[in-house]
């Protein structure tokens, strides 16, 4: 094979591997986004709100103390091997969660299945950072991210008709287990075309990051800031994913699904029409600018009672979030030496996951002290506020990343 895939040269987005990577993490997300309701099900089997927080935290949480430790042994060498591992760690835990009979059997289930994710998920972006060239990073990132979203525009409408048969989460939850066969099939095929191609990869690539390197990778300049932006995105946008259903079903809504489709379309659609905008841009200002219009969207939720003009919000929300996450990601790559790329994108990883356990955790927190969802969003409205801030320090250095790119 000669085609090589060193980031110099490629010109191609849409090769065969990044295709089958962004599809394996479809898969991935499938399951994540299958738990939009997962407050109402603990709340049916009788766990207080604080265990709810915890239990939802839980599997964000193992993946956040997990990320750390695994990311820097990830190689393009081994990545295959632990996308496999990962996988089948995900489907045992979609089939036990029906199993579970107490707190302490649903908790070891939630960090199995948070170590499944993480490992899955880590070794997907280690090899998927390989093959996004250079001047495309947001359309990159932008078409990565398409798969991940798709399934909670796709599952949470498809789940409630599900939910109103068999009237316990638990089996839906193993009933999607088997969408996995497909992706370990495909992990052969992945792996075979990557091993012909390893050699065209530059050395430093190929080694694991000393601890000496990371620890002067958070010193390149805008690394921990941007970190810390997407840290406080994180935990906004969770607390909307986690407790949206119930504020709506509160509100009188029929189907809270439709929030997430409507949000998540939009969110799909940002990324396919504004996909070139997003290389062409100032990323910083871009970041600064919906970050503080996703603000007001979390302002306007804790406001209203009114369905449908929170349904309308959902597509402003989605909007916000279609040009806010493949540019945090694509800053990211793009002021990252090239045989970091993988680790700080993993970084980016590690402070979503700590998004997706601090949320719910601190949600729980307000929830026991007597607070109602409206005044929650209210308060995590402040978050991405501070990440808009945050996001103006990083004008005149993205200023320079916008210049080389046109």
């Amino acid at each position: 094979m000669s085609r090589k895939i060193s980031s110099n040269s490629a010109s191609s987005l849409l090769t065969f591997e990044f295709v089958a990577l962004s599809s394996i993490s479809f898969l991935a997300f499938c399951n994540l986004s299958l738990f939009y309701g997962f407050n109402s099900y603990l709340e049916g089997i009788g766990v207080p709100p604080a265990w709810r927080g915890i239990l939802i935290g839980l599997e964000p949480g193992t993946a956040f103390l997990l990320r750390p430790i695994i990311s820097p042994w990830l190689t393009p060498r081994n990545s295959v091997r632990g996308m496999g591992l990962g996988l089948i760690l995900i489907m045992l835990a979609l089939l036990s969660y029906s199993q579970a009979q107490s707190l302490w059997v649903l908790a070891l289930v939630r960090v199995l299945h948070g170590a499944g994710f993480v490992v899955m998920i880590s070794a997907c972006v280690s090899l998927l950072v390989i093959f996004i060239p250079p001047g495309r990073t947001g359309q990159g990132f932008g078409v990565f991210s398409i798969t991940s979203l798709l399934p909670y525009a796709v599952l949470p409408p498809l789940v409630e008709p599900l939910l109103s048969r068999v009237n316990d989460a638990s089996y839906v939850y193993a009933f999607f287990s088997p969408l996995f066969i497909p992706a370990l099939f495909l992990l052969p095929v992945l792996s075979r075309r990557i091993r012909h191609l390893l050699a065209d990869l530059p050395a430093k690539t190929m080694e694991r990051p000393s601890f000496k390197e990371i620890s002067e990778d958070l010193l390149i300049p805008g690394v921990a800031r941007l970190l810390a932006a997407n840290l406080l995105l994180f935990i906004s946008t969770t607390v909307v994913f986690f407790y949206m259903k119930d504020h709506l079903l509160a509100s009188g809504s029929g189907n809270p699904g439709l929030f997430f489709s409507i949000s998540t379309g939009a969110t799909i659609l940002v990324r396919v029409v504004c996909g070139k905008l997003l290389d062409r841009v100032n990323r910083a200002a871009m970041l600064s600018i919906f970050l503080f219009i996703l603000a007001l969207c979390l302002v306007f939720f804790s406001l209203t009672g009114t369905v449908n003009f929170i349904l309308a919000l959902a597509g402003l929300y989605g909007l916000c979030l279609g040009f806010i996450m493949p540019q945090l990601n694509a800053a990211m790559f793009d002021i990252s030496p090239q045989h970091l790329r993988g680790l700080n994108t993993n970084m980016m990883l590690f402070t979503m996951d700590a998004g997706f356990w601090m949320g719910p955790v601190l949600a729980g927190m307000l929830l026991t002290m007597g607070s109602d969802y409206g005044k929650m969003f209210l308060i995590f409205s402040i978050l991405p506020l501070m990440g808009s801030v945050i996001s103006l320090t990083l004008i005149k250095m993205s200023r320079s990343d916008t210049a080389r790119r046109n």
